[in-house]
């Protein structure tokens, strides 16, 4: 099934390179083109962030998966193709794209926002380098074993340079890998 909100939010994306799904759904309940779609406030929030999530996966299929980086925190029309596939989480994408689970009843919709807030909750944010790992993380960015914070900082700001979307050889995709890994080694320097 076509979503009717393809156009209105292809249009939108076309202004800001950068969007988020709450900011997204505020244009649209602006322009008109969202109603109140539940009496009950959670299954409306729920509906209308469906409707959202499935039409830029809708759209994220028509344009090219390389083109629409979609998450719920982070929409982005990027410019170029990148080098590296964007990660798909299928089952998240596979999720919005079956219409079934947009009439989801109140329990369901309690359960999904209780499992969400759990998850954050528990959130792990650190990560553990394996020796593994670290050995070739250090190899990749050409740092010695036993590095310094400062060498490190050094590497880090070469590979932002180098890698930063802004550039011509830069990349979203690349960069914020890059971003990840250097979290890990200096965390692992600690």
């Amino acid at each position: 099934m076509l979503n009717p909100l393809i156009d209105q939010i292809f249009d939108l994306i076309l202004t800001k390179q950068v969007w988020q799904v709450h900011i997204l759904a505020s244009e649209l309940i602006n322009s008109g083109a969202i109603k109140s779609l539940d009496k009950n406030p959670d299954r409306d929030l729920f509906k209308r962030n469906f409707l959202i999530m499935n039409a830029l996966y809708q759209l994220q299929t028509q344009l090219h998966p390389q083109t629409l980086l979609v998450s719920a925190l982070h929409i982005e029309l990027l410019e170029k193709e990148c080098e590296y596939p964007l990660t798909i989480k299928t089952n998240l994408k596979d999720y919005y794209l079956n219409w079934e689970n947009y009439d989801a009843s109140a329990q369901e919709v309690d359960a999904l926002l209780t499992s969400f807030w759990e998850r954050v909750k528990h959130a792990d944010t650190t990560v553990t380098l394996t020796k593994e790992n670290y050995d070739e993380l250090t190899a990749k960015w050409e740092l010695p074993t036993n590095f310094t914070l400062k060498e490190l900082q050094k590497r880090w700001r070469q590979q932002a340079l180098k890698n930063h979307p802004d550039k011509p050889s830069g990349c979203e995709i690349k960069f914020k890998k890059v971003k990840g890994e250097y979290e890990q080694l200096k965390a692992a320097a600690r």
